[in-house]
């Protein structure tokens, strides 16, 4: 009987002591959670893995100011939990720490925070979360879910700092421990948005726009399925956190399940619960009663109209623009009209109009420093420069018109010349009246590596490669702002404005022979003219002329002898062959001697008679077995010629080699 009392006995106090746990876990958890009740309210229906918010949504950055942050998180925490015993028992572990202040933990709408893991003391949540907001612009609404679904900061009423530390899960992989050089929660929410704000602006994501792989759970035997990603905010929150949930984990709510993630799940549903789930925003657009070009006044970027954020394009002040739509934005805390450019209708672009205003052409014109000719290139209208409005009943111009301008102006990066007050022409539509000198036809080489300009708008229409033996044919010669520039035959003869800078050309093609060289044609040739490949001279075989330059043209090397010295034409040196005949220009003709008897002589073969003051051959071509009589001799280069009876009569220098004579029998 007394063992039995004793079971007994034991048996009460067993379930004393579970009814005590079981109501102090109740008493716990309901205080840890307090206000979370959305556990029993959330609906995971609306829930698209490829749109799990929209990038207006998540780039809204002025959707709470930092009062309205304050409020919210003190609705949803205030501080509950005054239980003074327990922030002992939680102190005494040593391992974290926990903030008491006023008799209660102090939570995250209380706290304050500094530097690193500094709590205590510096900036609330609430201004943290809005400065972070303002300086990447992102929605604040974001990094508040942001920080419940990672560590559950904005229903927590006992936060300790090993939950600041890691508030947003930033640097925290599911595969490793969380990086240190992340820790405080200053930290956490700024490298949050800045990595959102990276990718809403077209930054790297590993989960770009389109379809895409995405697993259910870290642990890739759990599954997954393709994904068509469709918003560049839904980009961003897979790369923070690479996970979609599997069917179970949806239908379990806030709940878990086998092989489940649910990250971007609980941040759809806490967005769902507390921020109405996803809104889209479109621009609706209206065509201006009055399309006209705007000046800007002040440099500034270009709106995104749907996200009310700036974009990357910048309008610089004194630019010129045409616009013909309008929409509404809010913007700096009020709804302000934005004006689209033509140029970017089909986009969401606007420019706010209180950064514009109407163009007065004469003050926005640049006015020339001399007034320059231009020639219509292309049959055109004149335009009303105020709205762009083409008007070809006022003014057309035909082709070769030569316009004298004294402004410009530039509207939507296009320029045009004004021609009368408000009217202008398109400057696509002329070209510079250029002057030309004629200097040629003449060979240059490029010194350089150049381009071939269109006129002087230094429009590159060739490349050109400088080689060793490039050489162009030059016609023209013209100066723009006192630069040379030279146009080439072929743009000569078909009438184009293409021009090569001078400082790239070179008129030094020929390179001086140290000393001029006698030199006898091989064959019958003729010197060929580079410039344009043209016959210059006929020569016969034996020819021997001077010859003084070379030059190396399309891997071949030409002389050029001295009678064709400021002219394109050279002979192939192939062609030619040295000969024994140089001779010293001062030999004298006094030094010939008279023969005792004149002696009647033939040719032993075809031979030219031969200059002895410079060896180079006379237009006399003697025939074999010419009979002629000779009366006088000299000797040069220890070579002796026999000088005729007519040419010693006229005292020519010309004569020929004993060699080739022989006696008449």
């Amino acid at each position: 009987m007394l063992k039995q009392r004793r079971r007994r006995s034991k048996r009460i106090w067993y379930v004393a002591l579970g009814v005590f746990i079981a109501v102090f876990l109740f008493s716990f958890l309901t205080q840890r959670f307090k206000n979370n009740s959305e556990v029993d309210a959330a609906s995971t229906a609306g829930f698209d893995p490829g749109y799990i918010i929209s990038d207006y949504q998540m780039g809204n950055y002025n959707s709470m100011s930092e009062a309205d942050i304050q409020r919210f998180l003190t609705s949803k925490n205030s501080c509950p939990n005054t239980n003074y015993n327990y922030y002992q028992s939680l102190s005494a572990s040593g391992k974290y720490t926990w903030h008491w202040a006023n008799g209660h933990f102090v939570c995250l709408s209380e706290e304050r925070f500094g530097d690193g893991e500094v709590i205590g003391s510096g900036d609330t949540a609430a201004h943290i979360i809005w400065q972070a907001a303002q300086d990447y612009r992102i929605n604040p609404q974001v990094l508040i879910v942001l920080l419940q679904k990672e560590t559950s900061l904005i229903t927590d009423p006992i936060p300790n700092n090993g939950d600041y530390r890691k508030a947003t899960g930033y640097g925290c992989p599911d595969t490793a421990p969380c990086s240190a050089q992340y820790y405080g929660f200053k930290n956490q929410i700024r490298k949050a948005a800045s990595l959102f704000r990276t990718v809403l602006d077209g930054g790297w994501t590993n989960y770009p726009l389109g379809n895409n792989y995405v697993q259910y759970n870290p642990n890739a035997a759990c599954g997954g399925s393709v994904v068509n990603i469709r918003s560049l905010a839904t980009s961003a929150l897979y790369r923070y956190t690479p996970y979609q949930p599997n069917a179970g984990a949806l239908a379990a709510g806030y709940g878990t399940v086998y092989c489940g993630a649910y990250g971007n799940r609980n941040f759809y549903l806490y967005f769902e619960d507390w921020f109405g789930g996803i809104v889209e925003s479109r621009a609706e657009w209206q065509d201006m009663q009055l399309p006209r070009v705007m000046s800007v006044d002040k440099t500034t970027l270009l709106i995104n109209a749907d996200d009310r954020v700036t974009t990357d394009v910048w309008l610089e002040q004194e630019e010129n623009y045409y616009f013909t739509r309008k929409t509404t934005v809010f913007w700096g805390g009020e709804q302000q009209v934005c004006l689209q450019r033509k140029i970017d209708e089909g986009t969401n672009r606007c420019v706010l109009m209180d950064r514009l205003s109407d163009i007065v052409i004469d003050a926005k014109a640049i006015i020339l420093p001399k007034a320059k000719d231009y020639e219509v290139e292309k049959w055109t209208c004149i335009v009303n420069l105020k709205n762009k409005s083409v008007e070809c009943g006022k003014k057309a111009y035909s082709v070769g018109e030569v316009l004298n301008i004294k402004k410009i102006i530039t509207i939507d990066k296009e320029v045009y010349l004004v021609v009368d007050g408000d009217y202008g022409i398109l400057k696509a539509r002329v070209e510079p009246k250029l002057y030309y000198q004629k200097i040629g036809p003449t060979l240059m080489k490029l010194k350089n590596n150049s381009h071939k300009y269109k006129g002087e708008e230094y429009q590159i229409v060739q490349d050109l490669e400088a080689k060793e033996d490039t050489f162009i044919s030059i016609t023209d010669k013209t100066i723009i702002e006192d630069k040379v520039f030279y146009r080439t035959t072929h743009d000569h003869d078909y009438g184009n404005n293409y021009i090569i800078p001078a400082s790239d050309l070179s008129d030094s093609i020929f390179t001086q022979f140290l000393y001029p060289r006698n030199l006898e044609l091989i064959n019958s040739t003729s010197s060929i003219n580079l410039d344009n490949g043209q016959v210059c001279h006929y020569y016969n075989e034996k020819v021997i002329n001077r010859y003084t330059k070379k030059i190396r043209y399309n891997a071949e090397v030409y002389f050029q002898n001295e009678d064709e010295v400021n002219t394109n034409c050279v002979v192939k040196a192939s062609e030619l062959r040295e000969t024994e005949y140089n001779f010293n220009e001062n030999t004298p003709t006094s030094g010939f001697m008279s023969f005792q008897f004149p002696r009647n002589l033939k040719t032993k073969s075809d031979v030219y008679m031969i200059n002895i003051k410079n060896g180079k051959t006379c237009n006399e071509f003697l025939r074999k077995n010419n009979t002629q009589k000779y009366n006088s001799k000299i000797m040069v280069n220890n070579i002796v010629f026999y000088r005729a009876e007519y040419n010693t009569g006229i005292n020519s220098s010309c004569a020929v080699p004993a060699n080739v004579l022989q006696e008449v029998n």
